[in-house]
């Protein structure tokens, strides 16, 4: 038997009868809401913009907040596949677009339906999103995946005006509505209202000198250069570079610089907020029902954004801050609100759902519930949490990823550690045209901190001394370099054989469609800087 997957033959660490008892809220509904490339500082409650975010600001003042919790990845697939499996990426096998989880593997959804709940799962349709061709569809009893509405950037070239925001929700309201409330529910949403593009309409005349918004508004939407549906046709296992082909959105923010960059992050933070509607229309829906009060909320990012940062315009490429830190807010029935400052991760989110509602956690799993936590029986409960695999098709020298170890970060990634110009890349996999939009771009220097194993940069960040992560510290602390590969390299080799991966045939249709919402199949270019990182 596969570690994280339940075997009923044997009796589990814990009688079902006295998890049942401990559990503190038994019969609970799960409202789980997991947005899409959300960076923490762009919320309220985390130091962000007052009024930007009022829904999730005021779950926070009543819920828990965690302002130590990470992503297992720097893309959605891997990061989604862990929260509902309890699993590191190299746990689950999903450590790149083009692979899904086994059915080896024991999803949340599943486990919970063992226990009564009705289940479903809502999101947009996208093929960098959460999709039921990647496995994660087991154990949802509805999955339903609707169209871009018009009020996302992913729907905002179907014409007409935008409408109103919250759109996303939709699906999830209507089933909401049709729930008995007598049998507790799960309900994941997945919105990707603040995901790239950012933008819902073309700029007024006059509006945007840099040209940002236009090219944000001209980039392709996914799916609407072919119907076929992602994963469904065709047998040919598909890696196609994309790295010769010019990318207008890099060339128009290079050319623009410090106000493209400015703008880029305008656009950005309009499409939070946008989100926030998607959060208030599932709160309320819940409210509607009379049951709020008897539900279990959280809202957690897959990843975020580096908006510049680091050299980074997007995700896909490095961990850095802006992209693997994330927000996480536990809204828990009798529970106080407080400020949890202990290292958590992605993983730990199962196990704390089944462990609140009186479910028995799967043995051998990498997340620790955070129950201790909460009721304040203990102060730490993991000091290591990893953030692993990418878009890119790497090979296995090449695997890139970080280890959090406080106030240590360590990461091996395509793109450099630290800024090289003031140019606004490498994160776009596709380098400008050859001579940009009317001159050259900058010519590159050597690499920050070397391309080592692999091709990739060995980055390592005192968060403490060096919150912005300016300064790599890897040549100067080699041991602690060493030490956190180590532990990584040993993880790896303890869940190799574990991993319940399927290779999906993708065809060349939805290549495409992940292509164009910023992600790229490619493997990454030795010494990482044009490599295939995401967007």
């Amino acid at each position: 038997m596969k570690a994280g997957t339940v075997d009923l033959s044997v009796a589990p660490d814990r009688p079902r009868a006295a998890v049942e008892a401990a559990a503190p809220c038994r019969g609970c509904d799960i409202l789980f809401i997991s947005i899409c490339s959300l960076r923490r500082d762009h919320l309220g409650a985390y130091g962000g913009p007052p009024g930007q975010t009022p829904t999730l600001d005021a779950l926070a003042a009543s819920a828990q907040r965690f302002d130590q919790a990470w992503s297992t990845s720097n893309f959605t697939l891997a990061a989604v596949t862990s929260m509902l499996t309890g699993r590191f990426p190299s746990g689950t096998g999903v450590v790149r677009w083009g692979t899904g989880l086994g059915p080896e593997i024991a999803l949340l959804p599943e486990i919970l339906g063992w226990y009564g709940y009705r289940t479903g799962a809502f999101t947009v349709d996208a093929a960098s999103g959460l999709r039921p061709e990647y496995g994660l569809a087991r154990g949802f009893q509805r999955f339903v995946v609707i169209p871009p509405p018009r009020s996302t950037p992913d729907g905002r070239h179907h014409g007409g005006s935008p409408g109103p925001p919250g759109e996303t929700a939709a699906p999830l309201v209507q089933w909401l509505e049709e729930q008995p409330t007598d049998q507790p529910l799960f309900a994941l949403l997945h919105t990707r209202s603040a995901h790239y593009p950012f933008v819902l309409t073309p700029p007024e005349a006059g509006q945007d000198p840099t040209g940002v918004r236009a090219v944000l508004w001209e980039e392709p939407v996914e799916g609407e250069r072919g119907d076929l549906r992602p994963g469904t046709a065709g047998a040919e296992d598909v890696v196609l570079s994309a790295s010769a082909k010019g990318d207008p959105v890099q060339a128009v923010v290079r050319e623009a610089g410090a106000a493209g960059i400015a703008e880029w992050k305008a656009a950005y933070a309009e499409s939070v907020a946008r989100m926030d509607a998607d959060v208030a229309a599932a709160l309320q829906a819940q409210r509607d029902r009379g049951r709020l009060d008897q539900t279990i909320v959280v809202v957690v990012a897959d990843h975020g954004e580096s908006l510049g940062d680091n050299g980074e315009l997007l995700h896909g490429g490095g961990y850095f801050d802006g992209v693997i830190h994330v927000p996480l807010l536990i809204s828990v029935p009798g529970q106080a609100p407080g400020v949890q400052e202990a290292l958590v991760s992605h993983v730990d989110l199962a196990p704390t759902l089944l462990d609140l509602v009186g479910a028995v956690v799967p043995a051998g799993i990498d997340g620790r519930s955070l129950l201790p936590l909460l009721r304040g029986e203990v102060a730490a409960i993991r000091d290591t949490a990893l953030s692993e695999g990418g878009p890119n098709d790497a090979p296995v020298e090449a695997f890139p990823g970080a280890v959090v170890h406080p106030p240590w970060v360590y990461m091996r990634q395509p793109t450099p550690c630290t800024a090289q110009a003031p140019q606004t890349g490498p994160d776009l996999q596709r380098p400008p045209p050859p001579g940009g939009p009317g001159r050259p771009p900058p010519p590159r220097p050597p690499p920050v901190g070397g391309a080592g194993r692999g091709g990739l940069h060995s980055c390592l960040f005192n968060l403490t001394e060096d919150p912005l992560q300016k300064h790599n510290v890897a040549d100067q602390h080699p041991q602690v370099t060493a030490d956190l590969q180590a532990r990584w390299d040993g993880y790896r080799a303890a869940t190799a054989s574990q991993a319940g991966t399927r290779v999906l045939a993708l065809d060349p249709t939805m290549i495409k469609q992940v292509q164009e919402s910023g992600y790229d199949f490619s493997s990454p270019a030795p010494g990482g800087s044009d490599g295939a990182a995401g967007r």
